[in-house]
């Protein structure tokens, strides 16, 4: 039996930032829409706990990059893309959640989140899931070439 290597352990934590974003985001709007204090509250705990889970994401990739990047095959720029998307996905994420835990702190005493508060987190929710999109796409060109000649068909048919 084959113990688990770096890769891999970053690559079945990677998901879960990816998927959990838009998953909290949708559950924050449906929270907002309803009216819903616990639901929106339940929202900003889980864009906490996503940011801290995300720390096990971030710093599992350079022992990854590290035991990939020699392998034939793969492409250090590619790694080096994706790594760089990663940075800013991660720093996003984290500034999500502190703000997030922030606003709890701040307003654990009255009936409900500002709703100007709700939209900042919520535009700073969408940002973070589309930053995540971005790196999960350069991550998986990196040992997945059904994606580039995807997007080499696509380039070449306009």
């Amino acid at each position: 039996m084959q113990l688990l290597n770096w890769a891999h352990v970053h690559l079945m934590f990677t998901h879960i930032p990816v998927i959990g974003i838009g998953a909290i985001i949708a559950f924050l709007l449906i929270g907002r829409i309803r009216g819903s204090r616990e639901i929106e509250w339940a929202s900003l705990q889980m864009f906490v706990a996503l940011a801290l889970l995300s720390i096990v994401v971030y710093l599992t990739g350079s022992p990854a990059n590290h035991q990939m990047r020699d392998l034939p095959g793969i492409s250090r720029d590619l790694i080096h893309r994706h790594s760089t998307a990663a940075d800013f996905a991660f720093w996003f994420l984290e500034v999500l959640g502190a703000l997030s835990l922030a606003a709890l702190f701040r307003f654990r005493s009255t009936a409900a989140v500002p709703f100007r508060i709700i939209i900042v987190l919520l535009a700073l929710a969408f940002v973070v899931l589309l930053l995540m999109i971005w790196t999960a796409n350069l991550g998986g060109r990196i040992r997945h070439p059904e994606i580039s000649a995807a997007s080499a068909t696509r380039t070449s048919m306009v």
